[in-house]
């Protein structure tokens, strides 16, 4: 695993991370996915969608498709059940989601690495929902050989 923080032992359960990982067709929101080729969010969320085969649903404020995927401007505008929220973003806007994710009964929350901040996790984790932190679904579906298979 690769855990780049101190955060509470809580977050970043391995059985967790290969459970989201290995289960094809769940439901990604992945919020911060614009379609600039600049932004991290989009070769992730592509290796989400065509290596690991899930459902992704981009989340930006401007509501901007992403390779054809409608895009929602928030969490709440969803209007099926989400399995992942994927965080690209940071500071208060990501507290922001982890409401938002509490107020869709959203039970599982993944801040990308280098994203997220104390506060949104922390929240994350008193309200009970399983946690992965300060890493990447890239890097950790291809160290247990998700996707990619070489």
């Amino acid at each position: 695993m690769t855990q780049l923080s101190n955060r509470p032992e809580a977050a970043n359960n391995p059985q967790l991370i290969v459970s989201l990982l290995g289960t094809p067709g769940a439901t990604w929101a992945v919020v911060g996915l614009t379609d600039s080729p600049d932004r991290v969010a989009k070769p992730i969320a592509s290796f989400l969608k065509s290596e690991l085969g899930m459902h992704v649903v981009p989340v930006n404020l401007r509501r901007e498709p992403v390779n054809g995927d409608r895009a929602f401007g928030r969490l709440n505008e969803i209007p099926f059940p989400v399995d992942v929220v994927h965080v690209f973003i940071n500071g208060a806007a990501a507290v922001g989601v982890v409401d938002e994710a509490i107020r869709k009964g959203i039970k599982n929350i993944w801040f990308q690495k280098d994203v997220g901040g104390a506060e949104a996790v922390d929240k994350a984790l008193a309200a009970g929902m399983n946690v992965v932190v300060d890493t990447c679904p890239s890097i950790e579906g291809r160290m247990r050989s998700f996707g990619w298979r070489m």
